[in-house]
């Protein structure tokens, strides 16, 4: 009798036992699972129209967002050693470019699993001028661009945002009759200029009363002419901003 009950009672232990396991299984199995190419951010990202740095920014999204990985670039603007971009869709509706690196994925300079590359961002008008610019960064003088003759880029503003997009001259005498042309077409806007945007300033005695006018790049920098092409800020000038606008339509862009 002591076997049997000592029998009995390994049963009913192992068949609890057995239960319960069950129950832990099932417990584990009811968790909700990721669904494949669901990543989060980890770090607040710009969301960019393409897989670079100078693409312009068209959203952003804080640490942690989760987004849906669409497909991969590689090659982009290289971020702490990853190079590789993601092309995200995020719950808002947000569709854009975010580097890689920010990011849970297990790519680095790599596709993630189940997931491909993405076919070539074209180019913008405003990005081949904002690449033509910083191309140019350093530079004192024209070297006969587009057949214009060699000059000294300083007190040719005008004439150096018509080079980014592909003219020889701009077709105003002044960075302020740029401006006044374009307002009278209601093509000048307010507040932060855009990636691309010629960024105007007032006449005022430090620019000769002649004004001024630099590229947004989009993210708080421009790039401007002056005894050598560089990157400023906003207030740089030293005379007021007026507003921005986008090159002329009839600039055709490099």
């Amino acid at each position: 009798m002591r076997i049997e009950r000592h029998h009995t009672r390994r049963v009913l232990v192992a068949a609890l036992a057995t239960a319960l396991c069950a129950a832990t299984v099932l417990a584990i199995s009811a968790q909700p699972a990721a669904a494949a190419g669901t990543y989060a951010t980890t770090a607040t990202v710009n969301v960019r129209s393409g897989p670079t740095t100078g693409h312009g920014v068209i959203g952003s999204a804080a640490s942690g967002t989760s987004f849906t990985l669409i497909c991969q670039w590689q090659g982009g603007t290289n971020v702490n050693g990853n190079a590789t971009w993601d092309k995200v869709s995020f719950p808002n509706g947000l569709v854009g470019a975010i580097a890689d690196y920010y990011t849970t994925t297990p790519s680095w300079n790599s596709y993630a699993p189940n997931t491909g590359p993405c076919p070539p961002v074209s180019s913008s008008r405003e990005q081949r001028a904002i690449d033509w610019a910083r191309s140019v960064i350093g530079q004192s003088s024209t070297n006969g661009d587009l057949g214009d003759s060699n000059h000294p880029w300083d007190g040719w503003c005008d004439n150096f945002v018509a080079h980014a997009y592909g003219r020889a001259a701009s077709g105003y005498a002044t960075a302020i009759a740029h401006f006044n042309s374009l307002n009278s077409r209601g093509l000048i806007h307010s507040g932060t200029a855009p990636f691309g945007a010629l960024t105007f300033f007032a006449a005022a005695p430090i620019n000769g009363n002649a004004g001024h006018v630099m590229l947004s790049e989009g993210d708080g920098n421009y790039i401007t002419s002056a005894p050598t092409v560089r990157r400023v800020s906003l207030s740089w000038p030293g005379a007021t901003y007026i507003g921005w606008a986008y090159a002329d339509p009839e600039w055709p862009g490099r």
